[in-house]
């Protein structure tokens, strides 16, 4: 398994003060499930994947691209920043005039900087 999603995961975890039992609950994963994927006892699934991703609240393609499941994103892409790729991905599915709102918000934030 993708180290970086190890790492991701338990990142998130901590950041968010959950034990394994929390993060299991919150995504409707065992918590050997858990223990397994992340000690590299067994694979980490899509439906795995999926589930983390809702616990956490980010896109499931983000944690499959980390586990590995799918392709690394495209050179055009901001593959190597997750925060970026999510933002990326999250706009794609929001219709246009959202799309443009989360553009002057985004152009409103780096112009106070």
């Amino acid at each position: 398994m993708n180290d970086r999603f190890k790492a991701w995961v338990e990142e998130e975890r901590k950041r968010r003060g959950w034990s394994y039992r929390e993060l299991a609950r919150q995504s409707n994963v065992s918590q050997s499930l858990i223990s397994r994927v992340l000690s590299d006892d067994m694979p980490a699934t899509a439906d795995f994947c999926i589930k983390i991703a809702q616990a956490l609240e980010v896109s499931p393609e983000t944690l499959m691209r980390l586990a590995g499941i799918l392709p690394p994103a495209s050179p055009a892409s901001p593959a190597d920043n997750t925060v970026l790729q999510e933002l990326v991905e999250l706009a794609r599915n929001l219709p246009p005039d959202q799309q443009q709102q989360v553009l002057e918000y985004i152009r409103f934030i780096s112009r106070s900087q």
